[in-house]
């Protein structure tokens, strides 16, 4: 990675505002040559508002990218394309930002690293990643058009709190790790959370094993609690401090990300990572009057010991075929593991879901709430709050549309029965 600059800073609260210490801020009364020391305290970034503290030194191509950003946002509002744009330039060699993302092996993220980084793409080949994308658009949509004309209602209750669509942010982290060191991870974090809650729905954070492991949930709890932090599966004794701690901080829910014991980022950091029993998961759960979420259910057998343990959710994900090749895609499984849950549960469900028309496959196959990943940490590193805002109300618009062109009225109107694909046969 090139040396970072400390003369050149990116506000990590917006991830929007730059500044340059060779040539100040005029705009807010900072002379050419005011060091971060030297500027007063009472100063506050004209974007959002926070103090110098949320100032953070980053590396020259970055602050280039993000220095014509800012340049070009002032005067006038951007589309999600102008924001994919910078995306693609701060996630050069890694992701190409493409017009779809599949994980096909002709896509610079995918194939065998031989240890080293996957980037943006999946374990070994690549080919768990691929199937979640694959696996998806092997069910069509019907088309049912005649029926009397009403608004679709998305909205939805999930953990006590209204939500104005059927999707939320998936859990996602590692910045370091993953996307070429390219903002602090907690700026990342707060698009993700902020872009959210400004949509009227919530996103997650995880925690990685490069910055401290309580990062994600006291972003959450800066953010008011609106967030759910999402934990690797630690030490019993670890996981039961963090829970602890997301308790204290009010947080809307908490998880573990069981499939995250795979995960060779922290083994490689030697930060142990274990599976989990039926027995940790009821001592987690006894542990917090918290509804606790359960990451990385693939199977029928799975789910059937989430009820069993008094899980709040089951959370079907196989972390975007980022941990384990080989392995069946996320809308493969979805149905009989649905059928299993029998509403007794939320199911949260990702794997390869970029718009509403995904959203409305993934509903129909038995998921209660859609979780998006890659579109959104791409934009969250592009731009933060306003970029992910925008993301959710392309998906929201696709979502509305899908509903009206095959006759659902509502979010219990959405069943199987407007699919057709392998489960038809």
């Amino acid at each position: 990675m090139e040396r970072i600059d400390k003369m050149r800073y990116i506000c990590s609260y917006c991830n929007i505002y730059i500044y340059d210490e060779e040539k100040g801020d005029l705009e807010t009364k900072l002379e050419p040559g005011t060091t971060l020391e030297e500027i007063p305290d009472s100063w506050l970034c004209p974007v959002c508002g926070m103090p110098k503290e949320y100032l953070k030194p980053v590396n020259n191509k970055i602050f280039e990218i993000k220095a014509k950003s800012y340049t070009e946002t002032q005067h006038q509002t951007q589309d999600i394309n102008y924001y994919r744009s910078i995306a693609r330039n701060m996630l050069h060699g890694i992701c190409g930002e493409y017009d779809v993302c599949n994980g096909k092996p002709d896509r610079m993220c995918s194939g065998q690293n031989f240890g080293g980084s996957i980037g943006f793409g999946g374990a070994g080949q690549g080919k768990t990643f691929e199937e979640n994308y694959n696996s998806l658009q092997r069910y069509k949509l019907k088309m049912r058009v005649i029926k009397d004309h009403k608004e679709p209602e998305m909205s939805l209750s999930i953990f006590n709190k209204q939500i104005a669509l059927p999707v939320m942010g998936s859990s996602l982290s590692g910045v370091k790790n993953s996307m070429n060191d390219s903002i602090p991870e907690e700026t990342f974090y707060r698009g993700l959370l902020h872009g959210a809650m400004s949509s009227g729905t919530i996103g997650m954070v995880g925690n990685t094993n490069d910055v401290p492991d309580d990062l994600g949930v006291k972003t959450v709890g800066e953010n008011h609690g609106w967030g759910i932090p999402i934990f690797k599966p630690q030490s019993q004794e670890r996981l039961l401090e963090l829970i602890k701690q997301a308790e204290e901080l009010n947080v809307l829910a908490a998880g573990v990300d069981l499939e995250g014991a795979g995960s060779t980022f922290w083994k490689t950091a030697k930060k142990p990572v274990y599976r989990k029993g039926e027995n940790d998961l009821i001592e987690l759960v006894d542990s917090t009057e918290l509804p606790l979420i359960f990451k990385g259910i693939m199977c029928r057998e799975d789910a059937a010991k989430l009820l069993d343990v008094g899980a709040a959710a089951c959370y079907v994900s196989n972390h975007g075929g980022r941990v384990l090749d080989g392995a069946q895609g996320v809308a493969e499984v979805l149905p009989e593991i649905s059928s299993e849950v029998d509403g007794k549960i939320p199911v949260l469900a990702d794997g390869a879901i970029r718009t509403g028309y995904d959203v409305l496959k993934i509903l129909a196959l038995g998921a209660d709430v859609a979780l998006i990943g890659r579109p959104l940490a791409r934009l969250s590193l592009a731009g933060g709050e306003v970029p992910v805002k925008l993301y959710y109300k392309y998906v929201k618009d696709d979502l509305r549309n899908a509903m009206l062109l095959t006759g659902c009225d509502n979010l219990n109107e959405i069943n199987m029965d407007i699919l057709t694909g392998p489960s038809m046969n």
